[in-house]
Parts: structure tokens; C-alpha cells; sequence
């Protein structure tokens, strides 16, 4: 998104969760994917009919998981580093 709301042209399209779903099925152990157009990827370490488990290149776990209401794709990080920036 720009600054102004408006989707940035530069942005991959939105894949409908069915799409997502299919590409999920299909990865194996070794897989390199990266996520929501970052530059960051991930190898998959582990996978079954509703998660994905996948490491960067430090060695910091994240977990795709489906929400079986909405058929939706989610990624929960952990936090391995913080920086804040008080006035």
C-alpha cells in the first residue's frame, strides 16, 4: 500500500485462500518460500493438512497456519528482536 491507501502497482495480487491452500499442499520438507511479497524466505522444516512450519536463515521459527472458519492463511512470528523509539 502507498501512503495514500491506494495499492502500490509494485505489490503481487492478492491470492484467494483456495489458491494459497494449493500451493500449502504441495511444498515438502526443504521447500524455499517467501510471504506477502518480502524478501525474507523461509525453508520448510515441517508441514501437515493445516500448517506449515518454516525457518529463515537464523534459525527463527514461524508457523503458517490455516483458520479452518474462514479458510484463511495466517503467519505468526516469533519476536527474536524489538527496538523502540521513545520522543
Amino acid at each position: 500500500m502507498t501512503a495514500d491507501g491506494s495499492k502500490d502497482s509494485s505489490e503481487p495480487p492478492s491470492l484467494a485462500p483456495k489458491k494459497i491452500t494449493n500451493r500449502f499442499a504441495n511444498l515438502e520438507i526443504g521447500d524455499t518460500i517467501s510471504v506477502n511479497n518480502r524478501d525474507l524466505t523461509y525453508e520448510v522444516i515441517d508441514t501437515d493438512n493445516y500448517s506449515i512450519i518454516a525457518e529463515d536463515a537464523d534459525s527463527h521459527q514461524v508457523t503458517i497456519s490455516q483458520n479452518l472458519q474462514s479458510g484463511g492463511w495466517t503467519i505468526n512470528e516469533q519476536v527474536f528482536h524489538i527496538e523502540t523509539n521513545r520522543d
